[in-house]
Order: C-alpha cells, then structure tokens, then sequence
C-alpha cells in the first residue's frame, strides 16, 4: 500500500455531517444541576447551568439521559476520520455523531429485581478511550450482553454508566463530565456518595475528580465517592506507541476500524525512504488541529525499566526523539510536556483520603488483533506496574493482578466477580 495514500486518507478531517434526527424525549425532567436554575446550590468556582436536555428510550436498559454543561471552557473537539461516534443510540441521543464536549449521557441499567437485597450506594461506570457506555453493556462487543451493569443490578447495585462525548477528550474535560454525572446520580437517587468502577483511560479523570487536580474553571471534589475502583487504568502511565515503532505501520493503513482510532507517534514517514510525507495530523502534535487531546496526558516513560523495542526500525529515534531510517518523531519527552506533565500530576497529587481505592492488573497480553505489549508483565495494552501505581498516601483496600487481559478485566466472569465482590466488600 502506497503511503501516500496513507496518509491522505489518515489527514482526511472529519467532514461535517447533517445532524441525525433528534430522539423522542419520553420524560422532559429540564432541571438544572447547578447554578442560577436552583435546584442544587452551585460549587464556589461552577456558574454555568448544567441542564438535563431529556431523558431517552433505550432498547437494552432503562433510559438515557443527555446533560448539557454550558461552559465556555468546554468546546467542540476535532474527530479524526476513526473517531466519530457510531452506535446508533448514542448518536441518536447526542443528536450528533461528533458532539460537542459540553455534552455527556447518563444511561441507567434499570431498577434491581424484586426480592433482591438494596445496595447502599449507586454505581457509576466510567468507560476508557474509544469507548461508550455501550462497552459496559456488551464488553465482549458481539451482541452477546454480558456486561457489569446487568451483574451488579443483579446484585441489587442501582448502576448508572457514562457516555463522553469524544472518544479521546481531554482528560479534565472528562473530570467535569464524571463530576457533572456523579451530581445527577445523587440528585436521582438520594444517595449521598457514589462508588465508582474506571477502566483504563477513564481511571485518569476518575482520580483527578477524587484527587481534587482540576483547573480553576472546575468543580471542586465534593466528598460524593466513598469507593473508587481503577481497573487496568494507567495510574503509572504508559509508552506504547512510543516503544514500538512498529505500530505506528497499522496506524498508518486505511482502515476504517475504531479500533484504530490512535495518534502515531511519528510526524512524518519517508515513501520509500526518501520521500517525506507530513502526517502530524494524525500524531500526537496538536499544530493541526488535536484529533486526541486526552492522549498525550496518559503519557510516561518506562524505558528505565523496560527496555524499548529496539529490533523494531527506527526505535531509538521513535521513542527519544529524531530523524530514523523511515520517520521523524519529536520523542516521548515532548509529548510528555505537551499534555502538561499530567501522569506526574496526578502522582503527586493526594486522593481524599476517605476514598477507599482498589487496583486490578491483568498479566495475560493476549489481546486478539492489536499488537499486545511484550516488553515486560502487562494486560497487552500497558504494564501491570502502572495499573497498580499508587501514592503510599492512597486509602489502598484492594489490590489484585489476574491472568487476563485489558479488555477481560470487565468482560471475563472472574473480572467482574473481582469488581462486584469488591464493591461489597
């Protein structure tokens, strides 16, 4: 496959779209979270209404809600051609397959059966990059619905799950959008803390809310988590793309898969190792237009550790930075400081201690169609060193590594056996 044809279809910015018919709205339910509409006195540094737009039907649980945050501060991110939202329901109830970032949907798994024991506090489900809430639903993502929602309202849990409005926003876009949904569940339900369940990307602005690590157009944390549970979630960061040059090769095909959904960690690429072929659009750089701007937060280095790749071509100048055989990168460091030093951040910042934090790692890399991380323990996707990365000062209840992979943390029978019994616990 020729690379310039590559990367013309990799730089091929999301064209805009007709905005799909809005669903019908079964219970009207406007009521404003914060603010000057009154229903809930508003953090000191939160003005602006946070609405509930409308609660929608849904086939597979209860209802959806969209809330609307008018924040000035939460604006229209870029979607790359992998990147719009596809599942039907979810563009439905966003009225957009590229919405904007002050937008977020609530669904709700439904009410426990009758005769089931009642949990005390709600859950809240947060996905990780390049999901939706659907993932929970169906984890496996063949139609089969065998997801944590249905297990855990089984189990009398009344469990509530979130939808982001980009795949790969910014992580303390996401932090006000959990703070915006965790608001609404108690509002719903009463409850006066939630519990917490983060997978993967979305474990970062799950401990940035309970860490209190926000801008100072933020919500301050509110007290409102008593359980936060971070499974397979980068809590030491991670180097992936940087690590293995190679990975960037299936990036750059012309694959339509969300799955490839990913920045490179190249700037450019040569044609035949002479030709250079611009594709910064497609990397972490945000110079034209960041397509993954939560991305670079998520990145640290582990090459101290774990040796990088360097069979694979143009590893060195992949990972620290330069002119290879094949490409040029400006290095993990650049990026690193590009997305604000996040990981060192959140690491030096302190979770409210009456947060009860419990960690699961996976050590089986056997993720099917991606190339699995092989340079030292992991899930396949990042090192059980990083999933189990805490500040001594963190309320630690629980910390377990299974033989899975990152992906069957939540999907696998003993992933979820280990988050339920966890949150009974």
């Amino acid at each position: 496959m020729k690379l310039n044809a590559i990367a013309s279809f990799l730089l091929t910015k999301a064209q805009p779209r007709s905005a799909p018919p809005k669903a019908a709205v079964v219970v009207s339910d406007q009521v404003s979270l914060s603010g000057r509409g009154g229903m809930l006195e508003a953090p000191p540094s939160k003005n602006p209404d946070v609405e509930v737009v409308g609660r929608f039907p849904a086939k597979k649980w209860a209802w959806t809600e969209r809330l609307f945050d008018s924040d000035p501060h939460l604006k229209q991110a870029n979607f790359g051609p992998r990147g719009r939202q596809r599942a039907s329901e979810i563009v439905e109830a966003f009225g957009s397959d590229t919405p904007h970032s002050g937008n977020v949907l609530l669904h709700y798994a439904g009410p426990p059966p009758a005769g089931v024991a009642r949990q005390k506090h709600p859950v809240v489900l947060v996905h990780g990059a390049n999901k939706t809430g659907e993932f929970w639903w169906d984890p496996h993502e063949d139609g089969s619905d065998k997801g944590l929602p249905q297990k855990l309202r089984a189990e009398g849990h009344e469990v509530y799950f979130v939808s982001f409005a980009h795949p790969h926003d910014d992580n303390f876009v996401w932090a006000e959008q959990l703070a915006n949904s965790i608001e609404r569940v108690k509002q719903l339900t009463g409850a006066e803390q939630v519990d917490v369940v983060a997978h993967s990307k979305g474990g970062a602005p799950a401990r940035a809310y309970v860490s209190d690590m926000r801008e100072d157009w933020m919500t301050p944390y509110r007290g409102d988590v008593r359980r936060l549970l971070l499974v397979g979630a980068a809590n030491g960061g991670l180097d992936t793309t940087f690590r293995h040059a190679s990975s960037n090769l299936a990036l750059l095909s012309q694959s339509d898969s969300p799955f490839l959904n990913a920045p490179t960690s190249w700037e450019s690429t040569k044609f035949m190792g002479v030709f250079p072929i611009d594709i910064a659009a497609a990397s972490y750089s945000n110079k034209a237009g960041d397509c993954w701007p939560g991305q670079d937060q998520l990145l640290a280095r582990w090459d101290s550790k774990y040796p990088i790749a360097h069979w694979e071509q143009d590893s060195h100048t992949t990972y620290h930075g330069g002119e290879g055989f094949v490409s040029t990168s400006k290095g993990i460091d650049h990026y690193i400081a590009q997305g604000g030093h996040y990981i060192d951040r959140l690491n030096s910042a302190q979770i409210d201690p009456r947060v009860e934090v419990a960690l699961l790692a996976g050590d089986n890399p056997n993720i099917a169609g991606i190339m699995n991380e092989n340079t030292g323990p992991s899930d396949g996707l990042l090192f059980v060193d990083s999933a189990l990365h805490m500040p001594s000062t963190s309320n630690i209840r629980a910390k377990s590594v299974l033989h899975l992979n990152h992906k069957a943390l939540v999907s696998d029978p003993e992933g979820q056996q280990w988050i339920g019994s966890t949150l009974r616990g």
